[in-house]
């Protein structure tokens, strides 16, 4: 979960088809999607004992009621992106599709807190050493990418991530396309060492949490504390932050749909195909028992 919220947004107007697409084996992927999560969370907290077996119990009960509850959501979320694949888009109907999916997925971060807030009161000191390690690992990578090097090479980076997600739904963007992008990103307020004091405040903030869910010894009194800190995850304490981050939110929804205005009908079409294609695939799913 914390690894979710703080991911920096390089092209937010696809935030809804990343989170709804995920892969090409998105069958294969959600199907395992319990155990995913599973050695995710061991790998942050190193499971002990009678942890392990309710964490995988937990997760099991999640996906079935995600499987029932939110990917219907998602297949009308999809319908409606593809109704609106094949014409030109405004900024507006880019931020309202994201705000679906952030809705979305809090009501999932709701539905998982009973069990999150039993396993909080369970953790040990050392298994917070070890988190605190895990995100020290995590860290180190995320400054190598966004921090490191010269503006230009960072801005790379940003540019070539964004241009694989879009060219995998629109196919091959031409060259006036990848302009459009260019300067979108280029002219972007998005701050690198900004989002990394986010990150720290937010990783410090999860393990002062978890400490006083683990001292509280009450399920009731941790639930509290983690929906306390969840909320502080998506609306940040830090005005400026906020300020920052909705500011970026309304530009990238901007950019995004500007740079959809620009393609052709065939890349439009490509898009609407690569829709229907999911929306098959998260209807077989919803179908599985």
């Amino acid at each position: 979960m914390q690894r979710i919220i703080r991911q920096a947004p390089l092209a937010l107007g696809l935030l809804a088809l990343c989170v709804l697409s995920a892969c090409s084996t998105i069958k294969l992927v959600y199907n395992q999607s319990d155990d995913l999560l599973y050695w995710w969370v061991d790998a942050y907290v190193d499971l002990e004992g009678e942890q392990k077996a309710s964490t995988r119990e937990a997760l099991g009960a999640l996906q079935r009621w995600h499987r029932q509850q939110q990917l219907p959501e998602y297949v009308a979320l999809l319908q409606k992106a593809r109704s609106m694949a094949q014409q030109d888009i405004t900024a507006s109907q880019v931020c309202a599709v994201t705000d679906e999916v952030k809705a979305s997925f809090l009501t999932l971060l709701r539905q998982i807190e009973p069990a999150a807030a039993r396993l909080g009161t369970q953790l040990k000191a050392e298994q917070l050493q070890h988190m605190r390690k895990r995100y020290d690992k995590t860290n180190k990578e995320w400054r190598s990418d966004w921090l490191e090097g010269s503006p230009e090479k960072r801005l790379r980076y940003r540019t070539k991530q964004a241009l694989n997600r879009l060219e995998d739904f629109y196919g091959r963007l031409d060259d006036p396309q990848r302009e459009v992008l260019n300067q979108w990103l280029s002219s972007s307020a998005f701050d690198a060492t900004l989002n990394y004091s986010e990150r720290e405040r937010r990783q410090a903030d999860s393990l002062q949490t978890l400490q006083r869910m683990a001292d509280s010894g009450s399920v009731s009194a941790a639930q509290g504390l983690l929906r306390a800190w969840t909320d502080r995850a998506f609306y940040s304490p830090n005005e400026s932050y906020r300020s920052y981050s909705q500011a970026l939110w309304q530009e990238n929804c901007t950019g995004f749909a500007k740079l959809h205005n620009s393609t052709t009908p065939a890349q439009r079409q490509h898009l609407a195909d690569s829709l229907r294609g999911y929306e098959t695939d998260l209807k077989a799913l919803i179908s599985q028992k």
